[in-house]
């Protein structure tokens, strides 16, 4: 599969997430807490990790966190785990505590095709939320529920699931709670629609349109031959398409009161991301969507930078706790999603 790969992308998937999570645990920087970082978590129906349970120093249950984050990885579906993501995480986590807030993450390892298809893996995402309302007691007005690239298109289909379940799983807690926030990176929103960005930045974004086209067959069929999404029967359907679902989603209902969105200006998503916003903001409100575009930055540029980037990376590692020096967007993500979230009840 890595012929579907960009150079970058084929890096990052050669390695597999165990790799990066012990370079980071027995870093400089990190060492010294690694007993509360990147904690497994095995429930009936889903698996995860707790990146961070309230501070690094002095872990607590997430009840007690001023913000909870709820992260789904990207990958198409078909590739990454949390440990891809655990730098990137910790570094978030950072920005949030040097804000004297209090911060916990817990990212989902949801099933991957082409062996789980979908809703596989919107029945776990669903499952993981349950569980961080639930049994941690965490209030759903201070969750942040993020998600990257695929994880971005999981983090939709499951606000459309809460308010209306999908017919193949079996039905939630009746009047379940919205999050506080919806955080998307560079979200996938269509699996069949191909805009002019898509030949636009393809010789400039990390990722291909002909990944996208396997994925989508991988991930609703199982098979590795490019299918004929047009030809699909639940190609429209509300739990996998957010720019021509049918039936309509009624976004004033399904989203959480505060939507931050990135894009990268070189990306193959941006038509869909731009438009899909544009859209929700005339049914929601400007006020309520956020939209930030990194010129010249590819998708999820963020992330990647503190996964390929071997000198900062280094550097960073090396670094104190809390200093802001290094990998700066991702800490801009940080302040962004801050200070949509002041004036949420409980975030202060």
């Amino acid at each position: 599969m890595n012929d579907l790969f960009t150079p970058a992308l084929t890096r990052f998937a050669s390695r597999p997430g165990n790799h990066h999570v012990k370079a980071i645990l027995s870093s400089p920087r990190y060492s010294a807490y690694r007993d509360n970082i990147y904690r497994p978590v095995s429930g009936a129906k889903f698996t995860g990790y707790w990146i961070l349970r309230n501070s690094f120093t002095d872990p607590k249950s997430p009840s007690t966190s001023d913000i909870t984050i709820l992260y789904l990885h990207g990958g198409g579906y078909i590739t990454s785990q949390p440990g891809h993501y655990l730098l990137f995480l910790l570094r978030l986590a950072e920005c949030i505590l040097n804000q004297d807030l209090s911060v916990s993450i817990f990212a989902l390892d949801y099933s991957l095709a082409p062996e789980n298809t979908f809703p596989a893996q919107l029945a776990e995402a669903e499952a993981a939320y349950k569980y961080v309302i639930n049994e941690q007691e965490v209030a759903s007005e201070k969750i942040i529920l993020a998600g990257d690239s695929a994880g971005g298109h999981l983090a939709l289909s499951l606000l459309v699931h809460l308010h209306k379940p999908h017919p193949s799983i079996p039905c939630i807690d009746a009047q379940f709670s919205k999050p506080g926030l919806l955080l998307l990176l560079s979200p996938l929103l269509s699996l069949h629609h191909e805009p002019p960005s898509f030949v636009r930045n393809a010789s400039v974004d990390t990722l291909t349109a002909r990944f996208l086209r396997r994925t989508a067959s991988l991930f609703l069929t199982g098979r590795a031959k490019a299918i004929k999404i047009d030809e699909e029967p639940e190609r429209n359907s509300p739990y996998i398409e957010f720019l021509t679902p049918e039936p309509r989603i009624d976004w004033q209902t399904v989203l959480p009161p505060r939507v931050w969105v990135s894009a990268g200006g070189d990306e193959i998503f941006l038509d869909h991301i731009t438009q899909w916003v544009k859209t929700v903001q005339e049914i929601v409100g400007g006020d309520c969507v956020t939209l930030e575009v990194g010129l010249g930055k590819e998708h999820v540029w963020q992330w990647m930078e503190t996964l390929i980037d071997e000198g900062l990376k280094k550097s960073f590692l090396n670094g104190k706790l809390g200093d802001e020096r290094i990998f700066e967007a991702t800490s801009a993500i940080g302040k962004a999603v801050l200070d949509r979230m002041r004036g949420q009840q409980g975030v202060t």
